[in-house]
Parts: C-alpha cells; sequence; structure tokens
C-alpha cells in the first residue's frame, strides 16, 4: 500500500511540474504584440484596424527647442512613476477595473460606448456650457473596415466645424493654445489632465489608446477639444519607432494612407490630428502631400508639431486650403517646474507680439500643475488661452 501511495504522489508531482513548467513557458514565450504588429502592416489595414500594442509615451523626435536623437527624457520616467501608486504602475495601461462601466454598441455610429449612470450623466445645461458636441455625428461618420473614419457631411460639414468649441469672449487680448499630447495612454494621469486642466486646453490622443472613444467623449463633454496624433517617421526611424501605424517615406502613397485611416479609425469627434515625431516624414513632400490631401478631403485640421525646421506640413497643408495651425514651443522638455515656467512665459512673449501662440505639453504631473498655476492668472497680464482650432490659419507660416 505504501508503494502504490509513493507512487501516485511521484505520478502528482510530475504532472503538476509539468503543467507548470508550460504555463511558465507560455508566459515568457507569447509575444502579443508581435501578432497585433503584423495585423497593422499596410497589406491588412483595408481589412480592419487592429488593436495595436500598447505604445510606449516617447517624446517627439525633434521640434524648435529639441533634437532627433534625444531618447526618452526625464519627463518619461517621471511620468511612468510619479502618476500612479507604485502597486499600479506596473500594471497594463487602461486596464479594466471593477468601477468600469458596462459597455453597448451604438447601432447608429457603430461604436462601443459605455453605459453611464444616469446619476454620474452630465445634464444637458454642462454640455451647453461647454458648447462642444459630445457625441459623434453620425453623418459626418465613414463607416469602414478601419473603424468609424470622419467625413465632410452631404450638407458640407466638417468634423472641424462640427467638435470645435467656441471661441471664448476675450478674443480680444492675446491668444495662446495649449496642447496635452500623449494622450490615452495610462489611464490615471489621463484622468487627471481631463479633470483638473481648464477647458480652454486641447488634448491629442494616441491612437494606441485602447479606450480612444470613452475618453474623446468624456474630454468633450468637460469642454476639451480633441486632436488625434498621426505617427510619422523620424530622422533615427528605426531606432526610434512611433509603433506599427507609422506613415514611412519608403512606403508608397496608398500605403499610408492605409495606415493613416487605421490611425484615423481608433476615435471620433476629433477636430483634427498632430504629428507625432515626423521628422523626416514632414521633411518629404512627395510622401507628405496625399496624407494631407487625405485629412483636407475628411475635413479636419492640421497641427504641425515641427517634428523638425524643415517640415513642410504646415505651408503645404495651407497651400491646399487644409486648416492648419503651428507648434510654437514644446513646453515641459525641461521638466524642471522653473524650465516649464519660463516655456509658458516664451509664449506669453510671441502671443503679444503676433497675437497667437501654441505650445505643447504631456500628461505629467510637474505640467499639469505648471499650468494650472500659469493660467490662473493669465487674463489679467493680456492673454487668453483658446482652443486649437480657433488659431487655424492665424499664425505666420514658420520661415
Amino acid at each position: 500500500m505504501p508503494s502504490s501511495l509513493n507512487a501516485l504522489l511521484i505520478a502528482w508531482a510530475v504532472s503538476l511540474i509539468i503543467i507548470v513548467g508550460g504555463t511558465v513557458y507560455f508566459e515568457l514565450s507569447y509575444d502579443p504584440n508581435e501578432k497585433l504588429a503584423a495585423m497593422a502592416t499596410p497589406d491588412n489595414a483595408d481589412a480592419g484596424a487592429a488593436t495595436p500594442p500598447v505604445q510606449q509615451t516617447e517624446p517627439a523626435d525633434a521640434e524648435p527647442t529639441r533634437t532627433d536623437t534625444a531618447d526618452a527624457t526625464p519627463g518619461d520616467t517621471q511620468m511612468d512613476t510619479a502618476d500612479e501608486p507604485a502597486e499600479l504602475a506596473a500594471t497594463t495601461r487602461d486596464e479594466p477595473t471593477d468601477d468600469t462601466p458596462a459597455m453597448q454598441q451604438d447601432m447608429t455610429t457603430g461604436m462601443t460606448q459605455p453605459v453611464e449612470n444616469p446619476a454620474t450623466q452630465p445634464n444637458s445645461q454642462t454640455q451647453i456650457r461647454s458648447g462642444i458636441r459630445v457625441d459623434a455625428n453620425p453623418d459626418l461618420i465613414e463607416q469602414t473596415n478601419n473603424g468609424p473614419l470622419p467625413r465632410v457631411s452631404p450638407e458640407g460639414r466638417r468634423p472641424f466645424d462640427e467638435y470645435a468649441a467656441p471661441p471664448p469672449r476675450n478674443m480680444h487680448l492675446h491668444k495662446i493654445a495649449i496642447v496635452i499630447t500623449d494622450m490615452g495612454q495610462r489611464r490615471n494621469s489621463t484622468q487627471r489632465v481631463i479633470t483638473e486642466l481648464p477647458s480652454a486646453v486641447s488634448f491629442a490622443f494616441s491612437p494606441y489608446s485602447t479606450n480612444g472613444f470613452e475618453w474623446g467623449e468624456q474630454s468633450r463633454r468637460t469642454g476639451h477639444e480633441v486632436l488625434l496624433m498621426i505617427p510619422m517617421e523620424p530622422i533615427n526611424y528605426p531606432q526610434n519607432d512611433p509603433g506599427p501605424f507609422t506613415l514611412l517615406t519608403s512606403r508608397s502613397a496608398r500605403e499610408n494612407i492605409n495606415l493613416l485611416r487605421a490611425s484615423l479609425g481608433r476615435m471620433s469627434g476629433y477636430v483634427g490630428v498632430v504629428n507625432h515625431m515626423g521628422s523626416r516624414f514632414t521633411a518629404a513632400s512627395e510622401s507628405l502631400r496625399p496624407v494631407l490631401e487625405e485629412l483636407n478631403r475628411r475635413g479636419l485640421m492640421l497641427l504641425d508639431s515641427r517634428a523638425s525646421q524643415y517640415s513642410r506640413a504646415a505651408s503645404m497643408g495651407r497651400d491646399l486650403g487644409l486648416p492648419t495651425a503651428i507648434n510654437n514651443n514644446f513646453v515641459d522638455e525641461n521638466v524642471n517646474p522653473g524650465e516649464i515656467a519660463k516655456q509658458l512665459a516664451e509664449l506669453e512673449s510671441r502671443a503679444r507680439s503676433l497675437d497667437y501662440a501654441v505650445g505643447m505639453g504631456r500628461p505629467y504631473p510637474v505640467t499639469v500643475d505648471a499650468i494650472k498655476v500659469w493660467a490662473a492668472g493669465l487674463e489679467e497680464r493680456g492673454f487668453v488661452l483658446v482652443p486649437i482650432s480657433a488659431v487655424a490659419n492665424k499664425q505666420p507660416l514658420p520661415r
């Protein structure tokens, strides 16, 4: 009897080792991002927009105060650790929680939307005060295998018009627009930015966000205009890789348009797009023109992030009739609070001279705090914070 019991125990132990070993091997060897990246290739773009891997937040590869060779800045590390408790830092971005609302499909737009508790829904007065349409207008949506793409309505209504915020009351003051980029990649930081920053601050969401539709709707409900980031090829690609939806100079116009549409279908209700990186792509007129023509045909605006001084995006976009704004300053390249305040002051100087200025930042806690302090006394100093659409076609083109 003891020998039989020993044999059973040995067999049980061997089986347990095999099961545990197999599980560990699968966890170590399986890479879902590899499959998702393959699904996002230009050949597959028409067949449906793949859910992309979670994209690590990177700084733009170059701009008026930044160089192409910059990798992750101290701010990237800060956003990974400072905006979330330690126990959440290693979790998947935008992961579901117990308070995640139930989801339902909108039969008009085809989009999955949260079923909200009526007690927590904003009333119509809140939506009227914000002045922005919260839900997506089905007349401005083209249903495709890539998802719901923006389009101009049969009556000529553009997404740029439909989702723009009304101009502020003090438009006689010098005007400054602030755009927070890389939104939607970390839930805690995204939620804080939406909740705490003034409603005139605009948000640019990554196409790699898993909850783009919900984030966009929440942003508009609180009065914020929304942009979508379009990944474009930097000079040091592929060492600096903006992800599987990246537009490349080595690809054909058709391939880049397919990838552009894959990004455009990741959310709705945005007034336009902003290039993410793109120091090489925005300087290549032959590759850039078909992309800008597609954006113009779909009734969107363009914010040229000025990934390099050689960017042709703003000048070419304006020639095509595309509503265009131009980034003048990255405010949090140095994440020291004093340096951010200095960059914001430089935007004031530019707006005082040219009446309009645009700054871009990222959803770092230090950036949020600095903008809140700076914006509190803005009107007393002769300036007004405006949404990005209010700056379209108002700035002089870069020389």
